[in-house]
């Protein structure tokens, strides 16, 4: 957590206060109830003065973001006002880097279900630019902080694999190479990923790293889950195999079906099979740590 005004750093140091202004943060110019204060801060075993407590933790908040006491003649311009029995958080649009970060998701979700590749791809991509890890690894979190962080991560994975599957399309199969190996480092269950690696693995030339892959995630799901990988990455392996040349890089004047929409079936007549498997382009990627 950071917050700062001017090049002055006024992040809480005391964990309740970040708690509390992490909160008010992920509920920015929504009001945040005092039911709510107390289930995040205390969860199942509030103290006897808990709403006392609140009240004083917004005081102590105020003041640590230098709020000066509200003028009557202007009216309530402080951060966190007092409303509905409760409190909220003015933030301007463009000051919470969440706020700009979910903007870039939705234009470039958006822009990929109108079928704009490029710029849904780039979009995503100054989003997930943004991305350092999980939310508030410096403050307590509570119930409501944990769902609510669990929600932005499950969007942002969904929102990595939709890049992965637009930069493959556009044939950017040599750029991805490094950063789909460290995610899948982090995350070698996620049979998404894995597959866009293998299929970024073939393009490249390397066929033998790609089946690797493959019988790593076998591996990995038999031992940690006790399952076996989806209908659908069997079909890629067995494209990869047999050399499909529905697996080639698309050409500057063509366009491939989404990854995700599933790989039929090789046909007998149309599969060629592929020979050696040398990295034409001479590069090997980078296995990243988590």
């Amino acid at each position: 957590m950071s917050v700062t005004e001017n090049g002055g750093y006024l992040t809480p140091s005391a964990p309740k206060h970040r708690q509390m202004l992490a909160l008010l943060l992920m509920s920015a110019n929504r009001v945040v109830s005092m039911g709510q204060f107390v289930e995040e801060l205390w969860e199942y075993s509030p103290p006897p003065r808990a709403v006392a407590a609140v009240h004083t933790y917004v005081m102590q908040l105020r003041r640590m973001l230098k709020e000066s006491e509200a003028s009557p003649a202007s009216g309530d311009s402080r951060r966190i006002v007092t409303r509905d029995q409760g409190y909220l958080l003015h933030v301007r649009e463009d000051e919470l880097d969440l706020n700009v970060y979910e903007h870039r998701i939705r234009a470039g979700r958006a822009a990929l279900d109108a079928g704009k590749l490029d710029e849904g791809a780039r979009q995503l991509r100054a989003a997930h630019a943004m991305w350092s890890g999980p939310g508030f690894i410096d403050a307590p979190t509570g119930p409501l902080l944990r769902a609510a962080l669990a929600a932005i991560g499950q969007v942002h994975a969904e929102s990595v694999v939709r890049r992965m599957d637009a930069e493959l399309q556009l044939g950017r199969h040599h750029q991805l190479l490094a950063e789909l190996h460290a995610l899948v480092h982090r995350d070698p269950a996620n049979e998404e990923l894995t597959g866009q690696l293998m299929l970024a693995l073939y393009r490249s030339g390397r066929q033998a790293d790609a089946l690797a892959v493959f019988h790593r995630l076998c591996d990995v799901l038999r031992t940690e889950l006790g399952t076996s990988p989806r209908q659908r990455i069997h079909h890629l392996i067995t494209d990869i195999l047999a050399g499909h040349p529905r697996l080639e890089p698309p050409s500057a004047s063509e366009f491939r079906p989404s990854l995700d929409a599933g790989v039929p079936e090789p046909r007998p007549d149309t599969a060629r099979p592929r020979t050696g498997s040398t990295d034409r382009s001479g590069a090997h990627p980078v296995l990243l740590g988590a």
